[in-house]
């Protein structure tokens, strides 16, 4: 406990002190406010330990009894104080103060009283070391002072206990969640503190199951009526600057108000926006409108330091309540009290108000409604943060379906030819097994895109597909990208790695062209194939996964086998389903409808409104014969849409192979114009010059004229120069 600090005694018994340092009310300008009541009107400003510790609200006609005894208006913890030592009361005159014949005396200005004597306005009463100074108006009072502190005087005997008609109670924190009462509170006390803590545990559990901030907040209205007897309550939440800024905006959504702490650089009242009120159901007719409380009073309560606050006797004070239908202050008493989150940011506020002066509000009413709106507070966090959550699920669930639509389109299989829908009812059966899957075919027919099928039509579409050329890498980098290696296994392992195996755990691996696996490799890739374990590059630790490969090739494998370049063992391990895909010139009835889809993409793709191909242009598209299958097919769409400003795709925008066109297009007329007495290496390495001719160099275009990967083109060039 702090010096100077003032409690209010709970109304049935003198247990459990009640902390009440002084804040005062304060205008918009800073300047304190003029009270209402005229020169009948004043105030004792209590000061304790050089500074105000509050004020009390002098009411004519009345008087006000102080001493030691907590049944005293004010009473005063000192040993030096006499059971009543002193009264202050109005005359017709004005205020008078006299002594009750007290041990040690009461002093006016310095000079000690023997008879009754009038105050007058700045007068300085001191008890037992206790300086009280009279006023008529608050601004009159003096800054802090040099209070005199009894010899001997410990931190508690510094205290001032206020009875009801105190003005102001203020609380940083509620002691029902931050004090345990086992070791302070008398048995009386205890129970009532505890029957408290009940109720609040109760809330706390079903702020729980709020999914709103609204809900939330009507909980707790609702637990706030059954447990003490306002007139009416009301609940604020801070709303957003730009909210406030916005013109004409429409009624507040409950559901969605914006529960976001801001910055406070000063209190502002019309950060807070009225969300729900409750009435007493026994409220007078017309009085159950709610009315929000003065501008002074909030900010007080919502600035940086601002407190919850419990003002009684506020019958006609402007600076804290604000009129009825009659134009008049009928509150009695009211608290208020800031939502705060656990950074000290302002979410809302609490507002509770009496009309009735036998149902005046107390301080334990108070440290409950504090106690409720740290609650309060801290759902509206968490449904806060949940919110967040909720509104990044919904992101990342559009950007998922987002990505599985993209994929979706990568891995649709277009057409309605016989061999397309051959495939798809293979797909469809061999799908959900774990059977490895053989996939043949030329070049560019679309045989990963096959895998990729089977792989999202599978169990293992959540976990991820791994694809990989064996025909790019040399047999020592293949075998490294396949099983990872460890750091320092060879020249260039400056880290771990790991293989291809590993990253498809639980998933799929495909591997295209299968065929231009090395020999000791295929041996290695067999017995992982068998389900036995394997080792990274340099690596002694055996590792196991858990991996459904399909593997492609545009090689007749069982030729392969019978010259000895493929292992018969592995080819019957790969051949437990085979799959041939079609080439495109077999499929004549799918050319259009994959134009018209790769059209559709690039549309989308590029922002273009190309909407139809010229006849002219179907009849090139269904009279090419299509070496590169589909992947050529696509690229010359895709060119074709590049390149065209209009709406239409026409023959003049279709790049196609003239030695690949109808009649002159097949193996038969080229072999035809070729000596007879010539092996199938010279045939092939003519022919692949021939293209490279055709398109001055270019290499890329060259291995889709032939339906073969670059890499095998460069290598095949690289063995043509060898031979040289």
């Amino acid at each position: 406990m702090s010096d100077s600090s003032l409690t209010l005694p709970p109304h049935d018994d003198d247990s459990g002190p009640n902390r009440l340092p002084l804040k005062g009310v304060s205008t918009s300008n800073g300047q304190w406010s003029t009270p209402v009541g005229g020169i009948d009107g004043g105030y004792l400003v209590i000061q304790s330990a050089g500074r105000w510790s509050d004020v009390f609200r002098l009411s004519a006609p009345g008087q006000v009894i102080l001493g030691r005894s907590s049944a005293n208006d004010i009473a005063i913890r000192s040993e030096k104080a006499s059971r009543q030592h002193a009264r202050v009361w109005s005359t017709a005159e004005g205020w008078m103060i006299e002594d009750l014949g007290s041990r040690n005396g009461t002093f006016l200005s310095g000079r000690r009283i023997q008879a009754p004597t009038a105050l007058s306005d700045g007068d300085k009463i001191e008890i037992a070391g206790f300086s009280l100074q009279f006023v008529h108006q608050i601004q009159s009072a003096e800054g802090p002072v040099a209070s005199p502190r009894p010899a001997g005087a410990t931190e508690d005997h510094l205290t001032l206990a206020m009875e009801a008609a105190s003005i102001t109670d203020r609380r940083a924190k509620s002691e029902y969640l931050h004090r345990d009462p086992l070791t302070t509170d008398s048995p009386g006390t205890l129970v009532q503190t505890e029957q408290a803590r009940a109720t609040l545990l109760q809330l706390a559990f079903d702020l729980a199951g709020a999914e709103t901030a609204a809900q939330a907040i009507d909980m707790v209205l609702d637990r706030l009526a059954a447990s003490i007897p306002f007139r009416s309550a009301g609940a604020f939440v801070v709303e957003s600057a730009s909210r406030r800024r916005a013109p004409n905006r429409p009624p507040q959504d409950q559901q969605t108000t914006d529960l976001q702490a801001n910055p406070r650089s000063g209190p502002d009242p019309s950060m807070l926006t009225l969300v729900a009120t409750r009435h007493s159901n026994d409220a007078a007719p017309g009085s159950s409108s709610y009315r929000r409380p003065a501008d002074t009073a909030i900010a007080s309560v919502i600035g940086p330091d601002g407190q919850a606050i419990l003002a009684r006797n506020v019958s006609g004070d402007r600076t804290l309540a604000t009129e009825n239908s009659q134009g008049e202050i009928d509150a009695v008493s009211m608290i208020l009290a800031p939502v705060r989150d656990r950074e000290d940011k302002l979410l809302g506020m609490l507002h509770l108000l009496t009309t009735d002066k036998d149902a005046v509000l107390s301080a334990p009413d108070l440290e409950f409604v504090l106690a409720v709106a740290e609650i309060l507070a801290e759902s509206l966090r968490n449904l806060r943060v949940r919110g967040k959550l909720d509104r990044s699920l919904r992101r990342s669930q559009r950007q998922i379906k987002t990505l599985q639509k993209q994929i979706g389109g990568k891995v649709q299989i277009v057409g309605q030819s016989d061999a397309v829908r051959d495939i798809i009812e293979k797909i469809t059966m061999v799908a959900p097994t774990h059977a490895t899957v053989l996939v043949r075919g030329e070049s560019g027919v679309g045989k990963e895109l096959v895998a990729s099928a089977i792989h999202h039509a599978s169990g293992r579409a959540s976990a991820p597909l791994v694809c990989m050329n064996c025909a790019a890498l040399s047999p020592s980098l293949l075998e490294s990208e396949l099983f990872g290696h460890e750091k320092g296994a060879f020249t260039g392992a400056t880290d771990r790695k790991l293989g291809k195996f590993e990253a498809a755990d639980g998933g799929t691996l495909m591997l295209d062209e299968i065929g231009e696996m090395d020999a000791e490799i295929q041996a290695k890739f067999l017995r992982v194939l068998e389900g036995h374990p394997f080792e990274r590059v340099g690596g002694q630790s055996p590792i196991k996964v858990d991996v459904r490969v399909v593997a492609a090739t545009n090689r007749d494998l069982q030729s392969m086998v019978a010259e000895g370049k493929f292992r018969q063992d592995l080819f019957y391990r790969l051949h437990v389903v085979e799959m041939v895909v079609p080439p495109l010139r077999k499929r004549g009835s799918d050319i259009l409808l994959l134009a018209e889809h790769f059209l559709a993409q690039f549309n989308q793709q590029m922002g273009r409104r190309i909407t139809t191909i010229s006849d002219a242009a179907k009849r090139m598209l269904l009279d090419y014969r299509w070496p590169g299958n589909i992947r050529e097919l696509r690229n010359v769409i895709e060119r074709a849409v590049v390149l065209n400003s209009g709406v239409t795709i026409d023959a003049e925008h279709l790049l196609l192979t003239p030695a690949m066109s109808a009649g002159t297009g097949d193996a038969e007329s080229i072999a035809a114009s070729s000596p007879v007495e010539i092996s199938l290496a010279e045939l092939e390495r003519s022919h692949i010059e021939r293209v490279l001719r055709h398109t001055d160099g270019n290499k890329s275009r060259a291995a889709s004229i032939l339906g073969i990967e670059r890499s095998t083109l460069d290598r095949k060039l690289k063995k043509f120069d060898r031979e040289s």
